[in-house]
């Protein structure tokens, strides 16, 4: 190597004038620089949330660039979130809403960043809370069906929701569904209790205590009603259970095959057989009672046998109050 690189100078400095000293300069050959594919983020998945419940955290992941890498938002996380260097997204969510934000990665390597926008939906914490008719208790009349079972609502929370018995009897008759009772309030009347616990999709739980009065089925008792011309007739039906009567009506009229009172006897002018009211009868219900009256006047005396029923101002199907067994009246004035 020695000899050639002499010979390579002495013919070089043949070729230059005198006085002049050839030179070689060797330039060494360049260190090679390592080829890094860019800096990307794989596509995070970040899961819906719900107040005061720990959040499965997500790990965030980047690739290429040069390694270590270090992680940090663009924008706001939900209160109670942080993302940690690591890129590990953690906490406990304290406030619903939905927040978007970025996620950014830095590569100390080569000092790059790579970024991607995100969305974290945060639902309100799961609440069970009684309807304003149960707010005290829920009365409910003896044979309902299902309409006037509802004692409940759900607020908050995330599907599925889920729901079970945790103290206390139902009410007999009855199966739970949701915050509501299904089937047809039987048994005993009285009161009772029982507690449901409410679960919702992230595991949250919330309690909730309903307390029924169970009112016996509305009642109304049969009576008769005796006079004559100078009198009328006038009688009280005792209405029991329900809430009170709140309406009373005439069903049917038909004809009253003995209006004779006892201790009268035959023969004489009684009852006109009837089929419609006479003229200004009276049938009207207050407080625990239901009045008939039959004016007086009447010269040809009056008799019928009346079928009258009482509704009251509670639910016993859809759109259907509860109403009593068919009563009857037997009717019989004596003509003038």
């Amino acid at each position: 190597m020695a000899i050639a690189a002499l010979v390579v100078l002495l013919l070089y400095g043949c070729a230059r004038p005198q006085g002049t000293v050839a030179t070689a300069t060797i330039q060494p050959s360049a260190t090679p620089v390592a080829a890094h594919a860019p800096l990307t983020i794989a596509n995070p998945t970040f899961h819906s949330g719900e107040v005061g419940v720990t959040y499965a955290p997500v790990t965030l992941s980047a690739a290429g660039g040069l390694p270590p890498y270090t992680w940090t938002t663009i924008g706001s996380l939900p209160a109670g979130l942080a993302l940690s260097s690591d890129g590990v997204v953690s906490g406990t969510p304290s406030q619903n809403g939905y927040f978007a934000f970025g996620v950014q990665v830095l590569d100390f390597g080569n000092n790059d960043t790579a970024g991607l926008p995100a969305n974290i939906p945060i639902v309100p914490r799961v609440t069970a809370s009684l309807v304003s008719g149960c707010a005290t208790e829920c009365t409910v009349e003896l044979g309902c069906v299902s309409v006037c079972g509802t004692f409940g609502q759900v607020s908050g929370g995330a599907a599925p929701i889920t729901y079970s018995l945790t103290s206390g009897p139902l009410p007999a008759g009855t199966t739970l569904n949701g915050l509501s009772l299904n089937g047809t309030f039987t048994g005993l009347p009285g009161r009772l209790q029982f507690t449901v616990q409410v679960t919702d999709g992230f595991g949250a739980t919330a309690l909730i205590t309903a307390r029924y009065n169970l009112l016996p089925h509305v009642s109304l008792a049969s009576g008769t009603c005796y006079g004559d011309f100078g009198i009328g007739c006038s009688t009280q039906l005792l209405v029991s259970g329900g809430s009170g009567a709140a309406s009373v009506s005439l069903v049917s009229v038909a004809q009253n095959p003995n209006p004779n009172p006892p201790g009268n006897y035959q023969g004489q002018c009684w009852y006109l057989p009837m089929t419609t009211p006479p003229p200004g009868y009276g049938l009207s219900a207050s407080g625990n009672y239901v009045t008939v009256s039959i004016p007086t006047g009447d010269i040809s005396g009056y008799g019928a046998i009346w079928t009258v029923t009482v509704t009251d101002h509670n639910l016993c199907g859809s759109g259907t109050y509860c109403s009593s067994p068919p009563a009857t009246v037997r009717i019989g004035v004596q003509c003038g």
